[in-house]
């Protein structure tokens, strides 16, 4: 892909919106970001940056004025937007290319989506944007019409679990690719953090919780200290899918859990350990 892509600014046939695409922890960001420095390269590879022209030393240090990244930590305003745009309309000040970087594009308001779309239609000479989501379906169809999609695919199960291996210097849980649906750089983020570990540690207490060998005001607590809790519970569910009597209808517990995720995005000042009792409860009745 970075060939490709390479091959295609090189010969001027590169499109000006590139929208990378797939799950979370895949390379989405790295792929942008080696592209980006690819375009702002004095002397470029076909496959990479030279990495040491005066636009690589820039780029390195975080201080290339040709380059933008947007802040993704909340939702993106029309603001950042308008910003973002006036920086595409300007004028290459090393005299190579202007390339933005826009993490997390799904998280634009309606009036951000609205005011991207003019410069997605009229993008300055030069200027390219680089937009990044796992959630594609959150953007307006008229970005996505305007934005040339690229998919980031997981690499095979095989290479994946021996790269973890290699970056990791402790053991890799068996389950954990999967439960990143495939993304190594994700599951290399959660052993980082140790966040692994807390993981591995819910999902063998909530087969007790559902037998009632452990207490419900306990599994509470723990799946509060969670920042991954959703993730597991829905992880949880998919593993015990085929086991689960038909009669008992497994369906309804992912009804549950996705109301679960719309109450917690939606719903402000929400007593989350009340929400949460409620839906622990609802689990345990549907698979005990």
């Amino acid at each position: 892909m970075q060939l490709h892509l390479g091959q295609l600014a090189q010969s001027g046939q590169l499109h000006h919106a590139l929208l990378f695409t797939g799950p979370n922890g895949v390379g989405k960001q790295l792929v942008a970001q080696h592209l980006a420095k690819q375009l702002l390269c004095l002397q470029p590879f076909p496959d990479a940056a030279c990495g040491y022209c005066k636009s690589c030393l820039l780029v390195n240090a975080g201080h290339h004025p040709d380059l933008m990244q947007l802040a993704s930590d909340s939702s993106i305003g029309v603001d950042a937007v308008r910003e973002l745009s006036q920086f595409m309309q300007g004028t290459p000040q090393q005299g190579g290319a202007r390339v933005v970087l826009l993490p997390q594009a799904h998280k634009m308001t309606e009036a951000a989506a609205n005011a991207l779309l003019k410069t997605l239609e009229e993008p300055g000479s030069d200027s390219f944007l680089l937009l990044q989501t796992a959630y594609e379906q959150q953007l307006l169809p008229t970005i996505l019409s305007r934005c040339q999609r690229w998919l980031i695919a997981p690499v095979n199960d095989q290479a994946a679990q021996l790269w973890l291996a290699e970056q990791s210097d402790q053991p890799v849980p068996p389950y954990l690719l999967a439960y990143c649906a495939g993304a190594p750089l994700r599951a290399l983020e959660l052993l980082a953090s140790g966040q692994s570990e807390h993981i591995d540690q819910v999902l063998q207490l909530l087969p007790r919780f559902i037998a009632g060998e452990y207490p419900l005001a306990d599994m509470v607590k723990t799946l509060e200290a969670q920042t991954e809790t959703t993730a597991i519970l829905f992880w949880f569910v998919r593993q015990l899918w085929p086991t689960v009597d038909e009669n008992r209808n497994c369906q309804q517990l992912f009804q549950r859990l996705a109301q679960w995720c719309r109450d917690e995005q939606q719903i402000l000042g929400q007593n989350r350990t009340l929400a949460l009792t409620a839906l622990l409860l609802d689990v345990q009745r549907l698979l005990r």
